[in-house]
């Protein structure tokens, strides 16, 4: 098993590389127009999830990434998630490639296509899904900030997700007239999202029993020409009562419910083109199905970002 130090070192130096080789091709360039701007990142937290689904035991994690933004609205990023309690270097690798846009002032649309792949003994929740195809429109009241994000999850089962957010940011600098832009972004999202699981039916159907003599009917067209059975034999007395037959089925079902309840309090710190954003977040997964683990948690996250 791999130190903390260890998975670090892994992590950072690759995007040290390409952040210093990213900078001297733009600088190399003097070009006076600036097309887009590069965001080495860094994120670890204390336990992982998955639209508010998680495992019984925690598993804390570093999330190094890197993005390109273009001016045009076109961006890609590819992030590494590392758990500190497996043995696979790398637990979940995902490429995302996608388009932001603004319809209104206030209205901003962004579409991505993601792909995941996973080690081979990863204990994510998520480790069955392949793709993702997601859509986000956000909104700006001017007090409040909602944000509506729709995604596909492709897998081993395709699964649909929503997420509606509320939130504002607040700037705390006017309390103390701080020279650094501090301020506090608390969200509200409530998760929605389909669930499969198995529904059992029974029905019950009634058989006319067999004569005494083990038939239902003899001579011609089943006994209605008998001439020994008057009416073709339906009032025979030596018919025995009606036989119950219990047929049971077993199909699988889909349906689509609310599944997570989440608030968000992140301190968002900002030094020339770092962004520093400590959070802490609370969920409370619901209409959980058999053999789910999860249970209302906090996480504590930290996220460092440089943009060059």
């Amino acid at each position: 098993m791999k130190t903390i130090w260890t998975r670090i070192g892994l992590s950072v130096l690759p995007l040290l590389l390409v952040a210093f080789s990213a900078r001297a091709g733009m600088d190399e360039a003097a070009d006076s127009t600036k097309t887009g701007w590069w965001v080495v990142g860094m994120e670890a937290s204390n336990n992982s999830s998955f639209y508010g689904r998680n495992t019984a035991n925690r598993y804390p994690y570093i999330a190094p990434s890197v993005s390109y933004i273009h001016r045009t609205g076109i961006w890609a990023s590819v992030s590494v998630h590392q758990l500190f309690n497996t043995e696979d270097y790398i637990d979940q690798l995902d490429m995302t490639l996608g388009y932001s846009f603004k319809i209104r002032k206030r209205l901003e649309v962004d579409l991505a296509y993601s792909h995941f792949s996973f080690g081979e003994n990863t204990p994510l929740v998520n480790a069955s899904t392949t793709d993702a195809l997601l859509a986000k429109a956000a909104y700006d009241w001017k007090y409040v900030y909602t944000a509506f994000t729709g995604s596909y999850i492709l897998g081993s089962g395709n699964d649909v997700f929503t997420v509606l957010e509320n939130s504002r940011y607040i700037p705390l600098n006017p309390l103390w007239q701080g020279l650094l832009p501090v301020g506090l972004d608390p969200k509200v999202s409530i998760t929605a999202g389909t669930q499969r699981f198995s529904e059992t039916h029974t029905t019950t159907t009634r058989k006319k029993a067999a004569t005494g003599n083990g038939s239902s009917g003899s001579g011609p067209v089943g006994g209605i020409l008998d001439p020994l059975k008057p009416g073709g034999g339906s009032n025979n007395p030596s018919q025995g009562p009606d036989e119950e037959v219990t047929t049971t089925t077993t199909t699988n079902v889909s349906r689509f419910r609310v599944l997570n309840y989440e608030l968000k309090v992140p301190v968002v710190v900002y030094y020339g083109n770092f962004e520093f954003e400590p959070s802490w977040r609370y969920a409370i997964p619901v209409n959980k199905l058999e053999g789910d683990e999860s249970r209302a948690q906090s996480f504590y996250t930290l996220s460092v970002k440089y943009t060059f």
